[in-house]
């Protein structure tokens, strides 16, 4: 299964979704993403779960030491 980490178009949170998939409720916001990967920012990809939640923990890292 390939697993994608992308950034909400509305507030710009980074979270984890399956391909496949066809919407996500952001967290943040709120609001319905349709997951168009042709048009939603698609900040990395893996067939690695860990691989990808480890990505994210250091994506959300970076953010948080931008502040």
């Amino acid at each position: 299964m390939v697993w994608y980490i992308i950034m909400c178009p509305y507030c710009g949170l980074l979270q984890i979704v399956r391909a496949g998939q066809k919407t996500r409720k952001c967290f943040k916001c709120g609001k319905t993403i349709k997951l168009n990967y042709s048009k939603v920012r698609v900040v990395y990809k893996s067939d690695n779960i860990r691989d990808v939640n480890y990505i994210l923990l250091k994506l959300k890292e970076k953010q948080i030491m931008r502040k």
